[in-house]
């Protein structure tokens, strides 16, 4: 295989993970809100238990494999280890089934005393209790995926993304619709919805599986050539070597929304209890539409985790999928020790996460009250609950697409530690202050908000910190901050005028729609006006492509 060969396989393999990504974010958005408007906030309190309940011990798991697969795999393949490949699949698989079956019996063994407990969140148990078998699903499927992505086939994972996707779409708001119609009962219609997650996992694990029968494309001239294998112990040694910083920094990353869990319920109750008359007189939408006092905790962490983070972390995954192009650049010139290249490569890939997430912030905050009413114009009480802590996450929120770049080019540069480290420190503040906001009545829920603006933003501080003493160069991150800073405010303020004052005569949906293309097409300009050079760069990628 000649060098360019190489190359554009590395390319149309980029490419075929970016478009699975992009198409898997679209159809989680797309059944993120149907679900919300069938379930409620009260309802997607239990869904959501699952899934915080699920993040943790998924990272502690199944989070690693995929990337140390794919390098070991890839390692070997480059040595003509062609045997060593076909073992090292053997002996992650093994591992990784025992793995899963652990995970699963341990969400099955702690379900009930976490759930009553620890999350005062007792109604959510059947929901955990489905969500359990994803975790032997996810390990066992992440071993085909970074076994093909290892041998440079990427299609495989690609395939299996989208078919979970479209299971767990079609499945999850299926099921709980049905089961809300029958039963009237939230917490099995948001089981049944966790249910359909459960069976996408299979459904991706059934594919890729049957895929694994198919040629993997070592041929049998490369396998009598190849020397012979390492012991298994050997492998699995390995395995557990590079899992190891991996999994701690998967862990690290879910301790937030695992925070949010254990503290949202059990403060907003405590506020409740100390408090009633402020609650009674404050949330009458929620009130009238059936949830009591007592499930008033629920409501607000379902309401907060169904609805405002689906909505918002939109905006990191879209600048984290674009970002990370530049990354192979920086680990090839950190690697050469090219001061020239390192720069070039950072100032492309901050100057990507300002202008792509500063705007999208920008726009989100102004006009998070709009599209909260328009997504869910039949939950009103959830979509008055959802709008202070989206307006503040969103406002703050560039802090997140931050954390995403600064903990990638950390890996990138080979230091996985300061990402844990960073992030413990984050979730630490991030802690403390959940519990002292969401304590006082007049904040509640956008406590929670206020906190992971304040643990990401902890994070990025020390982050550049450390990012300076590592390279010691001048990327002059302030200057292209500046200007993405006051495009992205003008950008916001012509959507807010649009929506409040220009567009008033249109339906609600072409209002907004039309706000945001005025926004966006200021935005276009005053960038092109701005910063020649970053769009020079990108078309000279684009062309490259």
């Amino acid at each position: 295989m000649t060098k360019s060969t190489k190359n554009k396989s590395m390319l149309e393999n980029a490419a075929i993970l970016f478009i699975a990504m992009g198409i898997t974010k679209v159809i989680g958005a797309v059944l993120k809100i149907p679900l919300a408007n069938i379930l409620g906030g009260l309802g997607m309190s239990y869904f959501s238990s699952a899934y915080s309940v699920f993040s943790p011990v998924f990272a502690l798991t199944a989070a690693a494999i995929p990337i140390v697969m794919t390098k070991i795999v890839a390692q070997n393949v480059a040595a003509g280890n062609f045997k060593n490949v076909r073992k090292i699949k053997k002996v992650a698989l093994r591992a990784a089934g025992l793995l899963g079956f652990a995970g699963t019996l341990l969400i099955l063994i702690i379900t009930v005393p976490f759930a009553r407990f620890i999350a005062d969140a007792p109604k959510s148990i059947p929901s955990m209790l489905l969500i359990a078998p994803s975790v032997f699903f996810c390990c066992v499927t992440a071993v085909y995926r970074g076994y093909f992505e290892g041998l440079r086939n990427t299609l495989p994972t690609a395939l299996s993304q989208v078919i979970e996707a479209v299971v767990k779409a079609t499945l999850g708001i299926t099921l709980s619709y049905i089961v809300l119609i029958k039963t009237s009962s939230l917490p099995y219609a948001a089981a049944a919805a966790v249910l359909g997650i459960t069976l996408s996992e299979g459904a991706g694990l059934l594919f890729i599986f049957l895929r694994s029968f198919g040629s993997d494309g070592i041929t049998k001239e490369e396998l009598d050539f190849s020397p012979p294998p390492e012991s298994g112990m050997s492998l699995l040694k390995k395995f557990i070597r590079e899992a190891f910083p991996i999994t701690l920094g998967a862990l690290a990353v879910n301790i937030s929304s695992l925070i949010d869990l254990i503290t949202i319920t059990n403060c907003i109750n405590l506020a409740v209890s100390r408090n009633k008359a402020y609650f009674l007189a404050e949330f009458t939408y929620g009130l009238q539409g059936g949830v009591t006092l007592s499930d008033l905790g629920n409501f607000i962490y379902g309401s907060y985790t169904g609805i405002v983070a689906s909505l918002f972390t939109l905006i990191p995954a879209v600048t984290g999928m674009l970002s990370k192009s530049a990354l192979p650049a920086v680990t090839a010139a950190w690697e050469r020790c090219n001061d020239v290249h390192i720069t070039r490569n950072l100032k492309i890939l901050f100057k990507s996460t300002f202008v792509l997430g500063l705007p999208l912030c920008f726009g989100m905050a102004v006009l998070s009250e709009p599209v909260l009413n328009l997504l869910y114009s039949a939950k009103p009480a959830e979509a008055y609950v959802c709008a202070k802590p989206l307006f503040i996450l969103s406002l703050g929120g560039i802090t997140l697409s931050l954390t995403g770049t600064l903990f990638s080019i950390f890996q990138a540069i080979g230091r996985a530690d300061l990402p844990v480290k960073l992030m413990l420190a984050g979730a630490s503040v991030k802690l403390g202050l959940n519990l002292w906001l969401l304590q006082i009545p007049e904040i509640n829920i956008a406590g929670a908000a206020i906190a992971t603006v304040g643990c990401y933003g902890v994070i990025c501080f020390f982050g550049f910190i450390l990012l300076a003493k590592l390279i010691k160069i001048r990327i002059g991150i302030l200057s292209f901050f500046g200007k993405a800073l006051v495009n992205s405010a003008v950008c916001a303020f012509t959507a807010f005028a649009g929506y409040h004052y220009i567009f008033t005569g249109f339906g609600r949906i072409f209002q907004l729609g039309f706000s945001v293309i005025a926004g966006a097409g200021v935005y276009m300009i005053l960038t092109v006006l701005t910063d020649r050079k970053l769009l020079k760069s990108y078309w000279f990628k684009v062309k490259r492509f």
